[in-house]
């Protein structure tokens, strides 16, 4: 039985195998057991709060790891057939465990809408898919950490506030920013990037279908977002106004 148990957490190389069930328990376990600590570390703030630092940190490491994809020798969009690298495994695999922990978070404590929790659902869905699917990786975590890159904004935004910093300069300019680098990334470049995925002869439909998901469940976010601008600049009355907890 450790033989067995060695050749599933091991390559041939000797290093972990990220492209395995056990690899996303641990990564589960791991984003778990990050949120335990700090949430013992910091017991007067809520659960949301320890929450939110978690995906901050998500969004910090994947951002870096996973745009780094972007530039590699030549565009990875151009080829959808690359093998998975074991660095792009590692990233898929670390994202995918963050969100099953995100997704059974959000359904014990029920602070997300459905949107949020549907995204949660695709999102589990598709990084599955990709990291046992062996090859298109580098499109994938170069469109992960692309997207990612926007969540750190919205986190800061949010621990400002909730800090009694609102309003207040900074709260505002941290929320535009978060908004300027939501449109150019996720709308502004997710469109190009839509456009070479749905002219590539060679992607696969299900790299397709996954990727034009997420393209809409960008603009449906977009569309909240605009919402959100019209009810706080254009002086449209609601009683709570707020950008939850950004797609990733």
């Amino acid at each position: 039985m450790s033989e067995n148990l060695t050749t599933t957490i091991a390559t041939k190389q000797g290093h972990i195998n990220y492209e395995s069930l056990f690899a996303v328990v641990v990564s589960t376990a791991v984003w778990r057991f990050g949120y335990t600590i700090i949430s013992l570390v910091l017991p007067r703030k809520s659960p949301e709060y320890c929450c939110r630092i978690i995906t901050f940190i998500h969004g910090l490491l994947v951002a870096f790891i996973g745009i780094n994809q972007c530039f590699l020798i030549d565009s990875p969009f151009d080829h959808p057939e690359w093998r998975t690298s074991y660095m792009q495994s590692f990233v898929l695999v670390a994202s995918l465990g963050y969100f099953i922990h995100d997704l059974e978070w959000c359904f014990r404590y029920q602070r997300e809408d459905k949107l949020m929790i549907a995204h949660h659902i695709y999102s589990v869905f598709a990084l599955f898919r990709m990291l046992f699917k062996g090859y298109s990786g580098a499109q994938a975590t170069c469109a992960l950490g692309s997207m990612e890159i926007t969540n750190p904004f919205l986190q800061m935004r949010w621990f400002i506030r909730s800090e009694g910093m609102y309003p207040s300069a900074l709260f505002t300019s941290v929320e535009i920013t978060f908004i300027i680098v939501f449109v150019a990334i996720r709308i502004l470049l997710g469109t190009y990037y839509m456009y070479i995925i749905f002219k590539q002869p060679k992607n696969d439909w299900d790299f397709v279908a996954l990727s034009f998901t997420i393209y809409v469940v960008s603009w449906m976010f977009m569309f909240n977002i605009v919402k959100y601008l019209f009810t706080k600049y254009f002086g449209l009355k609601r009683k709570n106004p707020d950008v939850r907890k950004q797609p990733s």
